[in-house]
């Protein structure tokens, strides 16, 4: 079974410094997990560590797009799972770092996001089907397409027939085999989750207001300025990100200066809420302080079989 460390947190809880901090003691591949550090370019308002940083402690996963750009997340998923593998082949544990959950998610379902998204043109057809036949007559409709998942369903299950039958009709393939490669994925990695959340909410939210007042010092502004000179386009995608969006408004004339910091800092609080709260739910996660370092490590030590 090849083993996998992720490493979550909500925004500005220090997760980047945990990991470097933690891949001076194990032999770790940091892969980050983050939406935006993905862009080049975009290295300010998305806390990316510098290039002195980059070259010390390597992150795979960063600098890997134009800011032009898309990125989907059955790509991420993919991409994902490649350097794991990768990382695995070169005798490493993968470190996974970051705040998008909606990536992770992903992660730990096995890539069920590569089940292609079901237009509306599906959903209307299996909607007129369910009203037109009876659940027995769409049972055995999908026992004749699949008899594997037809099995595993009650006939009188109108919301999994319905789903099993959005599935085949969008991707043009038996339900039970997407949704075996998916649980394949799941089995192929040995997880241990590990989530860094602050004991105190006033101390994250502390951290928050540090960071937006270094990150403006340390030329966001210039930065989103650049970007938007350079490229054109105030729609590039990472450019609709906290920060980013916020100071792009502001070089517009949208908003005040004022006005832009106080948007920054709500919406990062906002989201700092959504990740605690997604985390507090996730299973299977330790969770830890950040300061936590002696029990994080023991923890990592007792899930890689080292006993010192």
């Amino acid at each position: 079974m090849n083993k996998v460390i992720s490493l979550l947190g909500p925004t500005a809880s220090g997760k980047t410094d945990l990991a470097i901090h933690l891949s001076k003691n194990f032999d770790f591949d940091i892969i980050s997990v983050d939406s935006v550090m993905l862009y080049k370019e975009f290295n300010i308002g998305s806390a990316k560590p510098n290039q002195e940083t980059l070259l010390k402690f390597p992150h795979k996963m960063v600098d890997i797009l134009n800011p032009s750009d898309k990125y989907s997340v059955a790509r991420f998923y993919n991409d994902l799972i490649k350097n794991i593998k990768n990382s695995h082949s070169l005798g490493k544990i993968p470190l996974l770092v970051g705040g998008s959950m909606m990536y992770f998610k992903t992660f730990f379902s096995g890539g069920l996001s590569d089940v292609k998204e079901v237009s509306s043109d599906v959903k209307d057809h299996v909607r007129n089907m369910m009203q037109e036949y009876s659940l027995d007559y769409l049972h055995n409709y999908l026992k004749d397409i699949d008899s594997s998942s037809a099995k595993n369903i009650h006939f009188n299950d109108r919301y999994r027939i319905s789903r099993m039958l959005e599935i085949f009709f969008s991707n043009n393939e038996k339900p039970s085999i997407i949704l075996n490669k998916c649980a394949e994925n799941v089995q192929y990695f040995q997880n241990l989750n590990l989530s860094i959340i602050p004991i105190d909410r006033v101390i994250l939210h502390n951290n928050i207001e540090k960071r937006l007042k270094k990150m403006i010092n340390c030329g966001l502004i210039d930065e989103v300025a650049q970007l938007l000179e350079k490229h054109k386009c105030s729609e590039m995608p990472a450019m609709s990100t906290i920060g980013y969006k916020q100071v792009r408004d502001y070089l517009q004339g949208d908003l005040s200066s004022d006005d832009m910091r106080k948007n920054i800092l709500s919406a990062t609080r906002q989201l700092a809420k959504r990740q605690i709260t997604w985390l507090r739910h996730l299973d299977s996660t330790t969770v830890y302080s950040f300061s936590d370092y002696d029990n994080i490590e023991k923890r990592i030590k007792f899930f890689l079989g080292e006993r010192k």
